[in-house]
């Protein structure tokens, strides 16, 4: 089997599967859309720009792949040259619709990385220099990444070259420390919190709160990074597939956000029939607070610390 033939069913397996991710994706909006405007977070038209921007991106990704695929495999003239549909993939070099997914994708993961900074600036009571280095490593981002797309326009350009390649190691490099970074950021900002508002309960002994919600938000930075993770080592290897499997990261960013909406809107649903159920039931806890830090927080997590503060007193 000759290496065209292999890249060609490498992109109708990563279309395959991207339709498959893109399905999940229409349910996870549908039901993101409901949670920001039946159960109204803080900053919801912010979140319901933002997710609905990420959305369009990846129908508009899909659409193009399934442009792509037609042309190779229904083009007159890819059907009658000898491995047509494996040359006019292997073309990737000055091919517009190639070129225009790869700026759909860039926008998108740009998209995603804002969003979470933008959360780790809500969770850290709108602290600004809590932000920059994220945001430096996020300009570097989106200048290198940009650059490395800008070098597939001229059709002479090989995608093995040594300048494209490091461009886009270099890009992948800096996504997958600013997911780390700011995930890890927001993930201590809470749990520090918990372990304050533990000391604020009724009982006193009710333990630490809020790991579900860590545990939502570690996964979602998890999900975009072993991602990008792959698709680096595969890069470093000098195996196409790691170009090819944007595809999926490109689905995979949008889920990103939506996810961490979506089970936090579901476990607020479910911890309010709790509540409900439970007439005497009374507590010192935000009952809010938990959905509201893993979309965008609207309970000022400095009251936490200064009740806690006056507690010790």
């Amino acid at each position: 089997m000759s290496s065209g033939q292999t890249l060609a069913q490498m992109n109708l397996t990563c279309l395959w599967l991207e339709t498959i991710l893109y399905g999940i994706n229409c349910i996870l909006f549908g039901t993101c859309v409901y949670v920001i405007s039946i159960k109204g977070p803080a900053y919801s038209k912010l979140l319901l720009c933002a997710t609905s921007f990420q959305f369009a991106l990846a129908t508009t990704h899909v659409i193009l792949m399934f442009v792509q695929a037609m042309i190779a495999f229904t083009n007159a003239t890819n059907v009658i040259t000898p491995d047509g549909a494996n040359l006019y993939y292997a073309a990737t070099a000055g091919n517009r619709v190639f070129l225009f997914c790869q700026l759909i994708y860039i926008f998108n993961v740009f998209t995603q990385e804002l969003l979470l900074i933008w959360r780790l600036y809500v969770v850290w009571n709108q602290d600004i220099k809590v932000c920059i280095l994220p945001l430096i490593m996020w300009v570097a981002h989106c200048v290198t990444a940009s650059i490395a797309v800008a070098l597939l326009a001229p059709k002479h350009t090989n995608i093995f070259s040594h300048t494209f390649r490091a461009f886009v190691l270099s890009g992948w490099t800096l996504e997958m420390v600013l997911n780390v970074t700011v995930t890890t950021g927001i993930v201590y900002r809470i749990w520090r919190t918990g372990k304050q508002t533990a000391a604020l309960t009724t009982s006193g002994s009710s333990g630490f709160r809020y790991k579900s919600t860590i545990i939502t938000i570690v996964e979602s930075g998890a999900l975009i990074t072993t991602c990008t993770c792959v698709i680096f080592f595969l890069w470093v290897a000098g195996n196409v597939s790691g170009l090819v499997a944007i595809d999926i990261a490109m689905q995979v960013a949008t889920m990103t956000p939506l996810l961490i909406i979506v089970r936090a809107g579901l476990r607020r649903s479910h911890s309010s029939l709790q509540v409900g159920s439970s007439a005497g039931h009374s507590s010192s806890y935000p009952r809010s607070w938990e959905f509201n830090i893993a979309t965008v927080s609207d309970y000022p997590m400095d009251v936490v610390s200064k009740c806690s503060t006056r507690g010790k007193d």
